[in-house]
């Protein structure tokens, strides 16, 4: 990393704030909860990585750990709590909700970012036990807060597992751990990350709500009414900007580390190969094996609203989460971090496809190894990870895959629209209501994808 007077404070803001609000925008549209949180994740580590001009080694791990950081967030409900937002007698309550959701998520999204920023100051030992004891508080915070709802953002009439303290405590814990384990100059930017990320977050969640608030008190034939993906949007935009605020800010001490005595090594791409077979390998044990085994012990095991200890429940709850599941990415890098591309990038797309597939197949058997729904996955996830083993390998990988990932998201969104918009619903429709009813969402994924291609092309290369 070298040059960096040469990057202005506001591109610092604006590349990762609009590459997230995209990323974000996209999660939501193409792929929800906590694997389709990676998207942003992946590509705002991207955008940062090209700008402190990481080496293609560092720059791979650091997908893999802001994937994983962004996406514990999805782990959290939040639909009830936006819905209290519709209500005037209980929209603060609603905002405090969405607030303090938003700041959880980018409290841990940060730290976990950080360790991406930092692995190679940290022993392999040091991050397993951080990971280990993030996962120990969540279960702490989720059994004596979110289950016994002790303070609760969702309804209680319709009552449904809350994991925002879960989230909290595992991210309190992993913190204390760290700081007893890195250096001040290194703790310095893990703080830097962890506190504008619960700002940014915070703030992007909970003044993103007001969309909501606004939409309903405006009458409902008014043109506008993507009032969900404009809090969306919110959210992304402010996050991404808080974190890059939060790497300018370090922008120094990182420098000084990526050009210590002892340089990182060159990144060495491993047989193709293994990149394959253990992808798609961890991508059966995730998005298949593992939940078609947990899920149904634990839709069917939890009591809400009440402190219990259910046989076995517990055990399934934990693996059955997204943490679990991340845990299993970053071993994978941290024993074989010639991996790391595919993890970061064709894991990260990969659920893209589940969800596309679940929505275009509906009554599709899931569970079926030999049907077309796994056909169609499989050949589209191949496609992208025969793209990322080629990049990788190539100069200029950073970029390649930033857009390799971002217009690879593209393609499924824009065949989403294909697939499931009716021509019916747009005939007769005036240009305006076309733009900014109809197809605002898609023009803002247009707009923002070129922008941050633009840059990556022309402005940091």
């Amino acid at each position: 990393m070298t040059n960096q007077k040469q990057r202005s404070f506001s591109i610092y803001l604006i590349f990762p704030a609009i590459t997230m609000l995209l990323g974000w925008g996209l999660r939501g549209y193409i792929g929800g909860g906590p694997f389709g949180a990676m998207i942003p994740g992946a590509m705002v580590a991207l955008s940062i990585a090209m700008l402190l001009k990481l080496s293609a080694e560092a720059t791979s791990v650091l997908v893999v750990f802001a994937a994983v950081g962004i996406g514990l967030g999805g782990e959290m409900t939040y639909g009830q709590t936006l819905g209290f937002l519709r209500n005037q007698e209980t929209v603060w309550w609603g905002t405090v909700g969405t607030t303090v959701k938003g700041a959880v998520w980018g409290l841990l999204g940060g730290i976990i970012f950080a360790i991406g920023l930092l692995y190679k100051q940290l022993s392999r030992k040091q991050i397993i036990t951080a990971y280990i004891i993030m996962m120990a508080g969540m279960y702490a915070g989720f059994k004596l807060i979110n289950q016994p709802m002790l303070i609760y953002f969702s309804d209680p009439a319709k009552p449904r597992p809350e994991s925002w303290a879960a989230l909290l405590i595992g991210a309190i814990a992993m913190l204390v751990y760290l700081k007893f384990k890195l250096k001040s100059n290194e703790f310095k930017i893990m703080t830097h990350m962890a506190i504008w990320g619960l700002v940014s977050g915070g703030l992007g969640f909970g003044l993103g709500g007001f969309w909501m608030v606004l939409g309903n008190q405006l009458p409902q034939d008014v043109i506008f009414n993507s009032w969900w993906k404009a809090m969306e949007f919110t959210f992304g935009l402010l996050l991404g900007a808080g974190l890059g605020l939060a790497v300018w800010l370090s922008r120094k001490d990182l420098d000084v580390m990526q050009n210590s005595p002892s340089p990182e090594p060159i990144f060495a791409s491993g047989p193709r190969w293994k990149d394959f077979s253990v992808t798609f390998l961890l991508a059966l044990v995730i998005f298949w094996i593992m939940p078609s085994w947990l899920d149904p012990i634990v839709d069917n095991g939890y009591t809400q609203g009440s402190l219990v200890w259910p046989n076995g429940v517990d055990l399934a709850k934990m693996l059955s989460n997204f943490a679990f599941y991340g845990f299993l990415l970053i071993l994978a890098i941290l024993y074989y971090p010639e991996l790391a591309w595919q993890m970061g990038i064709t894991m990260t797309f990969c659920y893209a496809a589940i969800d596309f597939m679940q929505d275009a197949l509906p009554d599709a058997a899931a569970n079926s190894p030999f049907t077309l729904y796994f056909f169609l996955i499989f050949l589209m996830t191949a496609s992208v990870a025969t793209l990322t083993a080629w990049f990788q390998r190539r100069e200029n990988s950073q970029r390649n895959l930033f857009l390799l990932l971002v217009w690879a998201c593209m393609v499924v969104a824009f065949l989403r629209l294909g697939f499931f918009e009716k021509p019916s619903d747009v005939a007769g429709l005036s240009f305006v209501k076309l733009v900014v009813g109809k197809f605002f969402v898609h023009l803002v994924f247009a707009a923002s994808a070129i922008y941050v291609s633009w840059v990556s092309l022309r402005k940091i290369t």
